[in-house]
């Protein structure tokens, strides 16, 4: 068994672009922020930020033990906003980090009727590349990173199946949205 992790910033079509790669392989999608709900891997709710505080031990731990119950032979998705954390390195076969222009980011999580403050820290987190550091830190040359801003999803999904294929890669390093962060705000 080997796993995809499909992880980004929030907005960036991780949740539906995972469904259409899932659906199209006929591999399990094993969703991190259901599996954190329904399994209470977390140690509390900031109430100022909007979010769970998420033991990340816990959810590898409860990851590694989700994906035994699938055949030996399958491609399993692992979709999240953590997803990248999951770091038994021998499942994991290819991580896909989506990536997203702050522009389009802002209305995406406008659209979710997010707080400003909580855009704010989205938007800064995705213009200094902190889901891609994080991943290449835990997986290295394993990690793909994708911009999703112009491309439909299905075009997304796509291009990911291709990447497993092996027909495509896309290095991490080449996509940068400082600049278009600093000038939005």
């Amino acid at each position: 068994m080997v796993a995809v992790i499909i992880t980004g910033s929030p907005g960036t079509g991780k949740t539906t672009v995972s469904k259409i790669v899932s659906k199209n392989l006929k591999s399990p999608l094993i969703n991190i922020n259901d599996l954190i709900t329904e399994k209470h891997i977390y140690n509390g709710y900031d109430e100022e930020k909007g979010y769970k505080v998420v033991d990340l031990s816990s959810l590898s731990r409860e990851i590694k033990l989700a994906l035994d119950e699938f055949s030996k032979e399958q491609l399993i998705v692992i979709e999240g906003h953590l997803a990248h954390y999951f770091d038994v390195e021998e499942l994991v076969e290819t991580v896909i980090v989506l990536r997203s222009r702050p522009d389009i980011l802002r209305k995406r999580l406008n659209k979710r009727k997010w707080s400003d403050s909580k855009v704010q820290e989205n938007l800064e987190a995705e213009a200094l590349d902190i889901c891609t550091f994080e991943a290449v830190e835990i997986h290295g040359e394993k990690v793909n990173e994708l911009d999703t801003s112009d491309l439909g999803v299905e075009d997304v999904a796509e291009i990911i199946i291709k990447i497993l294929d092996g027909k495509k890669h896309f290095p991490p390093g080449k996509l940068n949205f400082l600049e278009d962060y600093l000038d939005e705000n």
